[in-house]
């Protein structure tokens, strides 16, 4: 069996990834906490503080919610825009082949250490330290397939 996919990541796809690995670390315990007494905060103080504290108490409630996707937004925008145009993904039997013009990688099954899949995407991890997302439009329909494929070439499984 074999897959071959044109691989294109968009920036959203980069901010999703970035934020679930946050929200289930310990940092994305402390955003929530972070957030929620900010929150409280400004729900008790509100009406006895000056205009200036209101605004840091405003920026601090959308810290976490707000400000830090942005960010990672603009991060990620910066990623895709360094990646090469018409990168090529085939997968088979033997492993993973990748060609970005004339760049060619082949990555066994072996060095694969986790695939995840996550609202739609195909997350590659490779033990040296490459990642691989394959969203959507890229997978078009057969991502339960190669998840399949993946799990029972390399023996591991993240995430259904």
């Amino acid at each position: 069996m074999e897959f071959a996919f044109r691989y294109r990541v968009r920036p959203e796809n980069l901010v999703v990834l970035a934020l679930v690995n946050v929200y289930r670390s310990m940092a994305g315990v402390v955003n929530i906490v972070f957030t929620a007494s900010m929150i409280l905060t400004a729900y008790r103080f509100w009406a006895e503080i000056s205009l200036p504290l209101r605004a840091l108490v405003a920026a601090g409630i959308l810290l976490f919610p707000l400000f830090q996707p942005l960010v990672i937004y603009g991060r990620s925008k910066r990623i895709v825009s360094r990646m090469p145009e018409g990168m090529e993904m085939r997968i088979d039997g033997k492993g993973i082949a990748v060609t970005a013009g004339e760049n060619h990688s082949r990555i066994a099954f072996a060095e694969i250490k986790s695939v995840a899949r996550f609202r739609g995407m195909l997350i590659l991890y490779a033990r040296t330290g490459q990642g691989f997302i394959l969203n959507r439009e890229t997978l078009a329909g057969k991502d339960r397939e190669l998840y399949e494929f993946l799990a029972r070439h390399t023996g591991v499984r993240k995430g259904h």
